[in-house]
């Protein structure tokens, strides 16, 4: 099984290679052109009449592995690798490994992985003047590392690096899905729900295109259970059914296996799972009944209570719904969703304070996304604190999406509004032209920009 290769085809290659909003020249003029008897004869990149740079090599390599042609950005790369600067480039070695697993190469690839582990930060790219190599680059690395050694079976190995690579950046939705798949072998299952659940979390608008028959065994249906939480936390009922279901027809078809769970029974998931229907359907009495019936026979199940609460949120009573948010996050911590969601129902309840501690909360387990950064500038608008609402906004437009139901159009209005209310007509102004070219009949917008006409 190639996980590299599935990677490809499922990551946006930036977050492959890394090389992402850095300053690139295109063409780079060596000190001294390199000779040609110091390029083995067995290797061919065409990189033009571009200089012979070792940034030239690896740019051109770039180009292959993208393209998945494995076999020539691995000859690019070992080229750029005959050049001491090259050498030095961590990022070089890890795309030399990228290369080497796509050809199923795997020990070699870890070799290379190795070559970029060892190099300190601080070190230059060889393909871009700066920034310099950042101690939180090497998450990548380990994470290719880990990889390599789930292909090669070493699961216990795998999940050590994969580990590491968390520990420099606990966001990134696809290490954790790949510790979920080493878990899985190890018969920890989970364990492995868990770090699947989490994956889909940080990553919920990923099509998993890596979720392919090739990948994972018949028993592999606990990626599906894990889906179907982590849908449900998100507030995407109707994915959350059909993950389970996808679930359900493995286990029905292989009454064999074993449940993954320890502490809850089958019986009681698929209750559980028929209260998601209820509020998919907007029964929320029924959900909450069902919700409530879970929770008689297991007090510490915190699915069921924190989809009770989003029951209790939509029944409009946030005070419950806090208070089940808070049995949520005691029995799991680490789960950013459930934080957020007890932000919302603390801002609805104006107790602005506690909700703002509840989103930094979800800011630190997940790494930040639109919708929490857009209700933390909500709260600060509520307080006149402008400069602060000011900050959130821009970071909620310049981060991703997750949950929706926030558009960018109504972020950038009340980016504006702050704008204004601080008293930065001309920056306010600016947005609100950038607001109306795109939508020119923006109610708010219009009447913000006759307001601004009295100072500008």
């Amino acid at each position: 099984m190639n996980f590299i290769s599935l990677t490809f085809r499922s990551l946006p290659y930036w977050l492959i290679v890394s090389v992402v909003n850095l300053e690139v020249s295109g063409i780079f003029q060596p000190p001294t052109a390199l000779s040609q008897n110091r390029i083995s004869q067995n290797r061919v990149c065409d990189i033009g009449s571009l200089p012979n740079h070792p940034g030239n090599y690896k740019l051109r390599g770039g180009t292959f592995l993208k393209k998945e042609q494995f076999k020539e950005a691995l000859d690019c790369f070992e080229i750029a690798l005959q050049d001491k600067r090259g050498q030095q480039d961590p990022e070089l070695w890890n795309n030399h490994g990228l290369a080497l697993a796509g050809l199923k190469r795997y020990d070699e690839a870890i070799a290379s992985y190795d070559r970029a582990l060892i190099i300190k930060p601080g070190a230059r790219f060889v393909d871009r003047v700066k920034p310099l190599v950042q101690p939180q680059d090497y998450y990548l690395w380990w994470f290719n590392r880990g990889t390599a050694l789930v292909d090669l079976q070493r699961y216990p190995e795998a999940i050590v690096d994969l580990d590491k690579s968390l520990q420099l950046k606990s966001d990134y939705g696809f290490v954790w899905f790949f510790r979920g798949l080493a878990l899985f072998r190890l018969e920890r299952y989970d364990e492995a729900r868990l770090s699947y659940r989490r994956s889909v979390l940080l990553s919920p608008n990923s099509p998993y295109s890596i979720k392919t028959k090739e990948l994972f065994s018949l028993q592999d249906y606990v990626v599906y259970y894990g889906e179907a939480e982590a849908k449900s936390r998100l507030g995407r009922y109707k994915d959350a059914i059909q993950a389970f279901e996808r679930g359900k027809r493995i286990r029905r078809n292989n009454p064999e296996l074993k449940f993954f769970l320890k502490n809850i029974d089958e019986s009681t998931y698929e209750t559980y799972i028929e209260g998601i229907r209820s509020l998919d359907l907007g029964d929320n009495t029924k959900a909450l009944a069902i919700f409530d019936q879970v929770l008689t026979s297991n007090p510490n199940y915190a699915n069921a209570w924190d989809a009770k609460a989003d029951t209790l949120v939509a029944l409009k009573r946030n005070p419950e719904a806090i208070k089940a948010y808070d049995r949520a996050t005691t029995l799991e911590p680490e789960d950013y969703a459930s934080w957020y969601k007890k932000g919302n129902a603390l801002r609805k309840s104006k107790l602005y304070p506690e909700a703002l501690q509840s989103y930094q909360k979800a800011i630190n387990l997940s790494g930040g996304f639109a919708e929490v950064w857009h209700n933390r500038g909500l709260i600060f608008d509520s307080q006149n604190k402008y400069e602060d609402a000011i900050a959130s906004y821009k970071r909620s437009l310049n981060a991703s999406t997750l949950w929706g139901g926030i558009e960018r159009v109504d972020t950038q209005y009340a980016f504006a509004a702050s704008f204004y209310s601080a008293k930065r007509y001309r920056e306010s102004s600016s947005e609100v032209e950038k607001i109306l070219k795109e939508q020119p009949n923006y109610k708010e917008a219009l009447q913000l920009r006759k307001l601004l006409k009295k100072f500008i």
